[in-house]
């Protein structure tokens, strides 16, 4: 994939997109690049980049210096930022020296975290550095079916749980991501036995979070998705409501039935912190397993 160097003229850090009368996590993203070298039929990029470009800014320097503002600045308390909202954080061998010198900046204050967010194996970067608690190497995840067809070019599950593996043994944080969760009947089983895959290969005490997530898609995505699979794609054949921002998701019936199933097999392997993400607040009065405090649990000041 063509990858082009461009200075970046705007803000370089950003504080998460949420959508309106959604619960807001406070996360903020850093963005050293735009783009990502897989192919998710599923993902935003294929409306938001839709020329499959990877962009690496070519002025980093500010991207460091504003971060470094941005963690000294006494009314941003306790942050959680992560690179993996418009690229995957580490696929990318231009950006190993750039995470390396993040992770570096955030070692040192034990008030933030930082969260390198991917669907590859590529860790030998941070295998050759020491892992510190606050530093979160997290995963994007799919029953295997799903990443086969609709993740192309990512790395297999057993590739994926391997490399979280052997960060945990390496003294990183961990953190595992189902989003987009897709809400067939006949998935859900198959979403519950990957929750217990993933602790087969790791241990619960060190996973910072976990993130749910129904598929959801504005008209525009849509569009994009249908332009790109010839006019069809499978998932867009399920049945969605429109929401009061303008997505369309999953109805609530059976959202509420995948996040509290899911949210009490994670919780019962002993992962404190899960969470829903782009959620209202009458999905959380509903939840089983946890309430909307949550959301500002997952910043260093609760850990």
């Amino acid at each position: 994939m063509k990858v082009e160097y461009v200075p970046n003229n705007g803000a370089f850090l950003r504080c998460s997109p949420c959508s309106p009368g959604r619960l807001d996590c406070s996360y903020h993203v850093l963005s050293p690049a735009m783009g990502c070298p897989f192919d998710c039929s599923y993902c935003f990029l294929n409306f938001y980049m839709p020329e499959r470009k990877i962009v690496i800014h070519s002025n980093l320097d500010r991207m460091f210096d504003e971060l470094k503002v941005f963690l000294d600045d006494k009314n941003n308390p306790f942050p959680r930022i992560g690179t993996g909202e418009f690229m995957d954080s580490m696929a990318l061998k231009e950006l190993d020296d750039v995470n390396m010198e993040i992770m570096d900046i955030i070692k040192k204050r034990p008030d933030a975290v930082m969260e390198f967010k991917t669907k590859s194996s590529r860790i030998e970067p941070f295998l050759g550095q020491h892992g510190s608690p606050n530093i979160v190497l997290s995963w994007s995840l799919n029953p295997p079916w799903l990443i086969e067809k609709e993740e192309k070019g990512t790395a297999t599950l057993e590739q994926r749980l391997t490399a979280a593996k052997e960060a945990q043994k390496s003294g990183y944080s961990l953190a595992f991501h189902f989003d987009p969760i897709f809400m067939k009947e006949d998935s859900l089983k198959d979403y519950l036995d990957l929750v217990d895959k993933i602790f087969e290969h790791v241990k619960a005490d060190t996973v910072k979070w976990f993130s749910l997530g129904g598929f959801r898609y504005t008209e525009e995505l849509k569009y994009a998705i249908l332009k790109k699979n010839g006019g069809a794609k499978w998932f867009l054949g399920e049945e969605y409501v429109r929401c009061s921002d303008g997505k369309y998701r999953y109805p609530k019936t059976l959202r509420l039935r995948f996040y509290n199933l899911l949210g009490n097999r994670i919780k019962g392997h002993g992962v404190n912190k899960v969470y829903m993400c782009m959620e209202e607040g009458s999905i959380w009065d509903r939840i089983t397993w946890a309430n909307s405090s949550m959301m500002q649990s997952l910043h260093p000041k609760a850990s």
